[in-house]
C-alpha cells in the first residue's frame, strides 16, 4: 500500500458534506429488538401479554419519535469549507453553529464507531488553537473536511 492509497486526496474548491445514513441505525436497532421481544412474548405458552403490550407501546410511540429525531438531525447536519472558513451546523433540539477560520484549527481528526468503520461515515473532531474542542458526529465524508483543514494548515506552516 502506498501513500496515495492511505492519504485522502484534497479536493479543489469548496468541500461540503452532510449526514450519513448511519444516523438511523440506533432507531433500527430499537425497532428490531422490541419486535423480537414482542414475538418472543407471543410465542410463549401462555403468551406473556404484559411484555407484548410494552413492546407494542414502544414500537408505536418510541420508535417513531426516534425516527423523527434522527430525520431532523439529518436535515440539520452539514459541514463545509469554502474560502478558508469552516462552517458547520449540527444538533437537535439544540442547534449548534460553528464558523471558524481553518488557520484557527490545530488538528482535525476523523473518529469512527465500529458501525461507521463497516458502513462508512464518521465524526469530525476539531481542536482549536484556544484549546476548545468540537465533535461533529454522523457526517458522510468527514475525511474530506479533515484532509482539507490539515493540508491547508500544513501548507501554511511550510511557507
Amino acid at each position: 500500500m502506498n501513500d496515495a492509497e492511505t492519504i485522502p486526496q484534497i479536493p479543489e474548491g469548496p468541500v461540503r458534506t452532510g449526514a450519513h445514513w448511519t444516523i438511523y441505525l440506533p432507531t433500527l436497532v430499537v425497532a428490531v429488538t422490541w419486535a423480537a421481544a414482542y414475538f418472543w412474548a407471543e410465542w410463549q405458552e401462555p403468551p406473556l401479554l404484559a411484555i407484548g403490550s410494552i413492546a407494542l407501546a414502544i414500537e408505536s410511540v418510541v420508535v417513531p419519535l426516534l425516527l423523527v429525531h434522527a430525520y431532523v438531525r439529518a436535515r440539520v447536519l452539514r459541514a463545509g469549507i469554502d474560502g478558508g472558513v469552516l462552517q458547520a451546523v449540527w444538533g437537535f433540539p439544540v442547534r449548534r453553529r460553528l464558523k471558524l477560520g481553518v488557520a484557527d484549527v490545530v488538528l482535525a481528526q476523523v473518529r469512527r464507531s465500529y458501525a461507521q468503520r463497516y458502513f462508512g461515515g464518521g465524526a469530525l473532531a476539531l481542536i482549536e488553537r484556544s484549546g476548545k474542542r468540537h465533535l461533529i458526529a454522523d457526517l458522510a465524508r468527514p475525511e474530506d473536511i479533515a484532509a482539507a483543514i490539515n493540508e491547508t494548515n500544513r501548507r501554511k506552516d511550510a511557507a
